[in-house]
């Protein structure tokens, strides 16, 4: 699994939360709303951290969110089916 905020992590973190969300019972225009804000903001990060936009020692922090997110996915099986891992 990569640590770093990238194109594949960010679109299985995206459909991870998606689905988790659906389970809680989130859905329809609220649904949507969640799979938009989550781009912007993951694909915002992704975008600012390419651009070296971000310092280094905030960027920690923004990569310790997103590997304890993706972790939680993992075990929920969101993350890895939406990876593509076996």
């Amino acid at each position: 699994m990569t640590y770093v905020i990238g194109t594949v992590a960010v679109a299985a973190l995206i459909f991870g939360i998606t689905e988790a969300l659906k389970e809680a019972g989130v859905t329809g225009k609220a649904s949507r709303l969640v799979v938009f804000v989550c781009g912007v903001i993951f694909v915002g990060l992704s975008a600012a951290n390419e651009a070296s936009l971000i310092p280094p020692d905030i960027m920690q922090y923004i990569n310790l969110a997103v590997v304890a997110l993706a972790g939680g996915l993992s075990a929920m099986g969101y993350y890895d089916f939406a990876k593509g891992d076996d």
